[in-house]
C-alpha cells in the first residue's frame, strides 16, 4: 500500500497540512504516517532515565511538556484523518527535524512527504535554516510543501 509521511509540529498551520494530506491520501488511496519531531535534548522516552540526587524535578518539566505536546499534536491529526476515513498511524521521534523526516520517510518507503512551511523572516531563515528546504534537498521521494499562510 502507498504510504504518505506527514510531518507536523505544534503550529496552527498543521491542521491545513493534515487537510492537504487527507486530499492526497484519498487521491492516491494511501495510508498516512503522521510524524512529529522533538528536540533530542528534551527526549526521555526510549532510553533509560538516570536521575541524580539533588536534581530539581522542575528541571524535567520542559522535557515532559515537549513530549506530551508532540503526542497531543499527533492525536489531533490522527482524529482528523480518521474522521475523513483515512488509515493513519502516528509517531513521535527525537532528532533534528529535516534529518529525522527524511530518515523516517526512507524507513517507511514513503511515496511522498507532506509538510508545511513556517514563513521565516530572512534573518531567521539565515539563522535557523529552512527545514522544508533541507527536506526537499535530501528526500528520496517527492515533497509536497503547503505554503499557505498561517
Amino acid at each position: 500500500m502507498t504510504t504518505l509521511l506527514v510531518a507536523i509540529d505544534n503550529s496552527d498551520h498543521s491542521r491545513k497540512v493534515v487537510s492537504l494530506a487527507t486530499e492526497q491520501a484519498r487521491a492516491l488511496k494511501a495510508q498516512v504516517m503522521v510524524l512529529c519531531c522533538i528536540d533530542p535534548a528534551y527526549a526521555t522516552c526510549g532510553e533509560p532515565l538516570d536521575i541524580a540526587a539533588g536534581e530539581d524535578p522542575a528541571d524535567f518539566g520542559a522535557a515532559l511538556d515537549e513530549q506530551n505536546t508532540a503526542e497531543l499534536v499527533i492525536r489531533h491529526a490522527l482524529a482528523q484523518l480518521l474522521g475523513a476515513g483515512i488509515v493513519a498511524r502516528g509517531r513521535v521521534v527525537a532528532g533534528e527535524s529535516a534529518e529525522t523526516i527524511v530518515a523516517q520517510a526512507a524507513a517507511l518507503d514513503a511515496q511522498m512527504i507532506i509538510m508545511g512551511r513556517r514563513h521565516l523572516s530572512p534573518f531567521n531563515r539565515l539563522l535557523k535554516g529552512s527545514v522544508s528546504a533541507a527536506v526537499i534537498e535530501r528526500a528520496h521521494c517527492p515533497v509536497l510543501v503547503d505554503v499557505r499562510a498561517q
